[in-house]
């Protein structure tokens, strides 16, 4: 009866007591002080590009445009009077949950 696990072929599985055998031994070798940890990896070079600049003239004026026009029509969206207990624009009102059928 085959143990459950890798189907490769070529790949051998390792028993408990080896594998054991392998971690106190590396332990044992990293704490006496015979092997050295592996080097850090070089950091990478800084890309050197464009440096961020300002949008273009046109774009700043557009945006300066379309905010100016988001606020005037606050204004007059806050300006607006609603007569005293009249209906709410919306109500909210909760749906019950549909039933699925099986």
């Amino acid at each position: 009866m085959k143990k459950s696990g890798s189907t490769d072929p070529t790949r051998r599985s390792i028993d408990r007591r080896r594998f054991l055998h392998l971690v106190t031994a590396g332990s044992a070798a990293i704490l006496a002080g015979g092997v050295t940890p592996a080097p850090l990896p070089a950091a990478p070079a800084p890309r050197r590009g464009k440096a961020k600049s300002s949008p273009p003239a046109a774009l700043q004026h557009e945006l300066e445009n379309q905010r100016k026009s988001i606020a005037d029509m606050l204004k007059v969206i806050r300006a607006y009077d609603l007569e005293p207990g009249s209906e709410p624009a919306v109500v909210f009102r909760p749906l019950r949950a549909r039933r699925r059928d099986r």
